[in-house]
């Protein structure tokens, strides 16, 4: 059994892809002098986005019996 091949490969993934769309949104709204609400609202959106990403990996992982 290979490392890619195990949901704990995929969790990894997801938390780094989650991490640098954060960092990235926080970059580029700080370099374009952005409003603290302006940050906010990105990250609120950001995170509001991966949370439903991650349901519903969740939801699909557990309908197809692979959790």
């Amino acid at each position: 059994m290979s490392i890619f091949d195990s949901e704990t490969f995929v969790i990894v993934c997801v938390t780094g892809m989650i991490l640098y769309k954060c960092w990235s949104v926080w970059t580029v709204s700080k370099d374009a002098k952005a409003s603290r609400e302006g940050k906010l609202i990105f990250l609120g959106l950001i995170g509001g986005a991966s949370i439903f990403g991650i349901m519903a990996k969740l939801y699909i992982s557990m309908a197809m019996g692979l959790s």
